[in-house]
């Protein structure tokens, strides 16, 4: 089975923001739980909670970009247990509703945040291609040396054969 990210079709990006969240509801005020979104694409988000969500309800949340507070109308996608918060639940919900509005300033927020971990993703290539290319010539320079030590002992063996032969 294919993981999560195999599936997606929009790039997320790593956050860290606080947001606010609650089921939706069409009557009455919603109760709102502050937590931190985990990651962020054109189409959804994750965050995690200790509020109980079942998948295909539909949540009022609420996020601060550049100053402004927006509102989206979210569906819960799917729900794991959190592996860094015991207690909480690591939810992944798509975008449901967003004012006209908000979505360009989301979209020019997410483009600036895809720019910045697009370059951050780059630099650890590169670090990681270097670390790696520095640890092959390490393992050759290992391997060089224990062909010259093979070669130095096969060497010995045999001048060693020849002093016997030479001796009888």
């Amino acid at each position: 089975m294919a993981s999560p990210s195999d599936r997606r079709k929009r790039i997320r990006v790593p956050v860290e923001q606080k947001i606010r969240h609650s089921k939706y509801q069409v009557l009455g005020t919603p109760v709102f739980e502050e937590n931190s979104a985990i990651d962020l694409s054109s189409t959804g988000i994750s965050f995690e909670t200790a509020q109980e969500y079942k998948k295909g309800t539909l949540v009022l949340l609420e996020v601060e970009i550049d100053r402004q507070l927006l509102k989206l109308l979210v569906c819960i996608a799917w729900i794991k247990n959190s592996s860094v918060s015991p207690g909480k639940s690591h939810v992944g919900a798509e975008l449901i509703a967003i004012d006209p509005e908000h979505k360009k300033q989301m979209q020019g927020h997410l483009a600036k945040l895809v720019q910045k971990f697009s370059a951050q993703n780059k630099v650890k290539r590169k670090k990681a291609a270097k670390k790696k290319t520095s640890k092959k010539k390490v393992a050759n320079k290992k391997t060089s040396k224990k062909k010259v030590i093979k070669k130095k002992t096969a060497k010995k063996k045999s001048v060693s054969k020849k002093k016997k032969s030479s001796r009888q």
